[in-house]
């Protein structure tokens, strides 16, 4: 968990104080129920030995909206996916290559007519991953990343078409190892930002540069469970805050968003069955609220969810699989 709460900092410099606030819940969003399936929609389909699925999205009619077709490998990673409309005609298609089926090396995504979308190339070493470089035409996008002899990642390097774009490096303590302190440097090479780690941080304001800071808590609960306090102060010194609460088998129970004015902008809240899957997840925002209900075969599989807004249904998903004899 500790790696995503990392994460979650990095974007909000990236992205900058207009949206950190509304970030933080999303990224928590997006952590929970990425692409639509709940978190451990991956380790299910490992575990029940799936070689392909099929994902079909219906309109309030009960129509096909789109469909998905992906094939997996014996680790649940997908080598084959196929996209097509409502027309059930062939829009697109990918293919990703692994080392020893677990580390991405290649993937080349294709349009109807056959031709080349897009090509990416990855590198890994020790199981971390090194490089990426990624073609759209023309146009290039190359990652690089160096780690230390604990494996943290101690800088990211962003070139688009061969240039320069954004260079981040990481600084950690000494004595517990824990990320100290990360500087964001421009196309120029020039240092525009710098995030502090530490809760108690007071150091000197440097000139022309954007200082924040973010103070990560956890306090454990009488049931075993936990909080986590994410406080994002900006360069104006302004407090932006995220608590997310989390049951004793570390699933997220909610999460709430407050801006520099301390007000609930946001927040998401999760239901779980026995088995620790998510059957209901509620977001809100702006006084309005979004919600997904989700339903298992008996492999305890996604079977399906539908999307509602404001009350009202606006998709169902429907999930097929095929398994290994």
């Amino acid at each position: 968990m500790k790696s995503k709460l990392i994460l979650l900092a990095v974007f909000i410099t990236l992205f900058g104080f207009t949206n950190a606030q509304n970030y933080v819940v999303d990224y928590y969003l997006f952590a929970a129920t990425k692409e639509g399936k709940p978190i451990k929609f991956g380790k299910q389909v490992k575990g029940a030995n799936v070689t392909a699925y099929e994902i079909k999205y219906l309109n309030t009619d009960g129509e096909t909206k789109r469909k998905y077709i992906y094939e997996l490998n014996k680790a649940g990673n997908t080598t084959y996916t196929v996209r097509y409309n409502r027309e059930n005609i062939l829009k697109s298609k990918s293919y990703q290559t692994y080392l020893n089926d677990t580390f991405l090396t290649q993937q080349v995504s294709l349009n109807k007519k056959g031709d080349t979308i897009s090509l990416s190339y990855y590198s890994f070493s020790n199981g971390k991953m090194m490089s990426s470089l990624s073609k759209y035409g023309k146009r290039t996008f190359e990652y690089f990343y160096a780690y230390n002899d604990m494996g943290n990642r101690t800088s990211y390097i962003y070139k688009r078409n061969g240039l320069l774009s954004v260079k981040i490096l990481y600084d950690y303590d000494s004595v517990s190892g824990k990320l100290a302190k990360q500087s964001t440097h421009n196309k120029k090479n020039k240092l525009i930002s710098i995030v502090n780690y530490e809760c108690n941080y007071q150091g000197e304001v440097l000139k022309d540069i954007n200082q924040s800071k973010v103070c990560i808590r956890t306090d454990v609960l009488a049931s075993g469970g936990f909080i986590v306090y994410n406080d994002y102060t900006n360069p104006k010194g302004k407090l932006i805050r995220s608590v997310a609460t989390y049951r004793n088998d570390s699933n997220l129970l909610q999460v709430k968003a407050y801006d520099t004015k301390n007000k609930l902008v946001s927040g998401a809240s999760y239901i779980y069955d026995n088995n620790g899957n998510c059957v209901e997840y509620t977001y809100y925002k702006n006084n309005k609220k979004w919600q997904s209900i989700y339903s298992y075969n008996d492999k305890l599989l996604l079977s399906d969810y539908y999307i509602k807004k404001e009350g009202k249904m606006t998709c169902k998903v429907i999930y097929n699989y095929s398994f290994s004899k």
